[in-house]
């Protein structure tokens, strides 16, 4: 019997910029994409009944840029543990990475989600984020379900 080897290379992904981001993005229950990866990213403390947020990111790759005039939303879906203002939240982007070899497009986006924990314990922050990339020739209209499990004090 013949045994069949495979080499798998590994890559090193580059960033839209130069320099680094002062976030990394962990994505939740999405993998990363040739053209983008997201995360649903904790911002503790979490306090029962106390307005906190969780952070969705998302880094455009290989040419591609985040698309400032697709409105992203974040819908709440499968949560545990913590409410949202609304059924469906239009999210504001907040810090913005440039790319570097086009400083006027958008390569990374972290954009902050409002939400209340509802009392002491685990929690699940989760719903489904829709969001753009683009690039010179098409664009992506994407919906992704992540979640992030937080601790409530």
């Amino acid at each position: 019997m013949k045994t069949l080897t495979v080499l798998v290379p590994a890559f090193v992904l580059a960033a839209c910029t130069k320099d680094r981001s002062p976030f990394v993005p962990e994505p939740e229950k999405k993998p990363a994409t040739q053209e983008y990866s997201v995360a649903l990213v904790a911002r503790a403390p979490y306090t029962a009944s106390q307005p906190a947020t969780a952070v969705f990111t998302v880094a455009a790759k290989a040419g591609y840029h985040v698309n400032p005039e697709y409105p992203m939303v974040f819908k709440p879906e499968g949560q545990s543990g913590v409410r949202f203002a609304e059924e469906r939240l239009k999210l504001t982007w907040g810090l913005k990475t440039p790319c570097g070899d086009k400083p006027d497009d958008t390569c990374a986006v972290e954009v902050p989600i409002a939400l209340t924990p509802e009392k002491a314990g685990p929690a699940v922050v989760a719903g489904l984020v829709a969001f753009s990339v683009c690039n010179p020739q098409h664009c992506l209209i994407e919906k992704v379900p992540l979640s992030l499990a937080i601790d409530v004090k």
